[in-house]
């Protein structure tokens, strides 16, 4: 009875951290794409498809992440991405996660 509860413990930490490291990752992404869209020349839907192609080649299709990029009037560049939550087996957290990166456009200063 108690290897079974150490084993779900156990599932459960390892769960936890694949989400928090699926997490930063997903946070890089949409960090550097949104500074890739706020070098002179580029725009912001450059900065979504870079952190579409980031995640592309980290996770493949594994996670379903897509990428949506805008521009506020002050300048700021925001890249959100949305992704599934990866599972270890078939119990855990189903739904979606969403972060947002933002940077400066460089053209605007």
């Amino acid at each position: 009875m108690v290897a079974v509860l150490i084993v779900l413990i156990g599932l459960a930490i390892i769960q936890a951290s694949l989400i928090v490291h699926t997490r930063n990752s997903l946070v890089d992404a949409a960090v550097q794409g949104a500074h890739f869209g706020a070098l002179a020349g580029s725009d912001p839907e450059d900065g979504a498809q870079r952190a579409e192609e980031l995640l592309e080649r980290r996770y493949g299709d594994a996670l379903g992440a897509e990428a949506t990029a805008v521009q506020d009037p002050d300048g700021t560049i925001h890249v959100r991405v949305t992704a599934t939550l990866p599972l270890v087996g078939l119990l855990g957290p189903s739904g979606t996660l969403a972060v947002e990166g933002r940077a400066l456009d460089e053209e605007q200063w």
